[in-house]
């Protein structure tokens, strides 16, 4: 399978490596539009990935028979537009659109086209949430009732000291919602397999000034609400403070409870018992190669890959393999969030 890339952050520091690991796929061709410099490990590849700095250049050129879209949201919309009426399949980065007008569409034009689209929320695939929704399928913690997941993280000098770029302008789709909350949505959503009916939510700037640059993208998101299975929700990220870096996800069943800790450790509790620790399966080590920033996306990302291999390949769908359908889901929440804060 002939692969190309679109973005030259994440694109290049952990999707490509990874890729390049898959004995199926081939990394013919990367486009960084402003970011002109390949890193050392493709540029020493015996068959080195063309180089483009025009994205259209890339998609009329190449045969690709894959797309990664991991630039910036801004440009997602025309990106994967233009890819499907090559009738090229897609994964994208999330969030997945810049408003759920565009995701419609998208949806309408896959249809048309007959191409399959993914949206890269490969978190599903880590091997402790792989556990719990097992957990879940098998009635282990009865009916769920509510789903907690609260992320902190103490980076309130960083983000005084050091410049954003595009991640702290709104106008440009930055903010924390965007790059970490439309994850924590997904993840609801799916061990719930069921949709958000009733949002609330608020997303905030606590650090508005930095390195000479002032923002108005959120640097922290709460949103609560209920799921149309009845299961309630609530959603919270901090990284405007000093102290207390955390991510814990529990989840509340009439059965019992399961509390997940930094994706690390997972804890289980059947009704009148006390939560004990629960071991569970992890993947194979990453190969030694890939940098330390792609090793700790591989346990996520290469099953991921796996499967949507086997979906382009085989048109074997993966029950959670994300799908286009999955990203205007996504969307639709991040809009009802944010047409709760125009005013603010």
């Amino acid at each position: 399978m002939r692969v190309g890339i679109i973005g030259g952050g994440f694109g290049l520091s952990v999707q490509a490596p990874i890729i390049m690991s898959h004995p199926e796929m081939e990394l013919v061709a990367v486009c960084t539009m402003k970011r002109h410099v390949l890193p050392n490990e493709l540029v020493r590849m015996e068959n080195a990935p063309n180089h483009y700095k025009v994205w259209t250049e890339m998609i009329d050129k190449e045969k690709l028979d894959l797309l990664f879209v991991s630039s910036l949201p801004i440009y997602h919309f025309n990106m994967v537009k233009y890819a499907l009426k090559k009738n090229i399949h897609i994964i994208c980065e999330k969030p997945f659109t810049m408003n759920s007008d565009e995701s419609k569409e998208l949806m309408r034009l896959t249809n048309l086209h007959n191409i399959k689209v993914l949206v890269d929320f490969e978190w599903r695939y880590l091997p402790i949430r792989q556990k719990i929704k097992h957990f879940i399928k098998n009635n282990k913690i009865g009916k769920l009732l509510h789903i907690e997941y609260h992320v902190s993280s103490p980076q309130y000098e960083k983000l005084r000291l050091n410049k954003r770029g595009w991640m702290g302008q709104k106008e440009k789709f930055g903010g924390m919602l965007g790059a970490i909350g439309t994850h924590m949505i997904d993840c609801i959503c799916w061990l719930t397999d069921s949709e958000m009916m009733y949002v609330n939510g608020m997303v905030h700037t606590h650090v508005p000034d930095g390195a000479g640059e002032k923002r108005d993208a959120d640097d922290a998101f709460f949103v609560h609400g209920c799921m149309s299975s009845k299961t309630t929700f609530s959603i919270q990220l901090l990284s405007g403070i000093h102290h207390e870096s955390s991510n814990k996800l529990k989840i509340y069943g009439s059965l019992g409870t399961l509390i997940i800790e930094n994706d690390e450790k997972l804890y289980y509790g059947s009704i009148n018992e006390s939560l004990t620790e629960i071991q569970f399966e992890k993947l194979l080590s990453p190969p030694k190669y890939l940098s330390m920033e792609a090793s700790a996306y591989y346990p996520a990302f290469y099953p991921f890959l796996n499967k949507a291999y086997e979906y382009f390949v085989s048109n074997k769908l993966d029950e959670d393999l994300p799908t286009i359908h999955d990203g205007h889901k996504n969307q639709l929440i991040i809009d009802k969030v944010l047409s709760q804060n125009v005013n603010k």
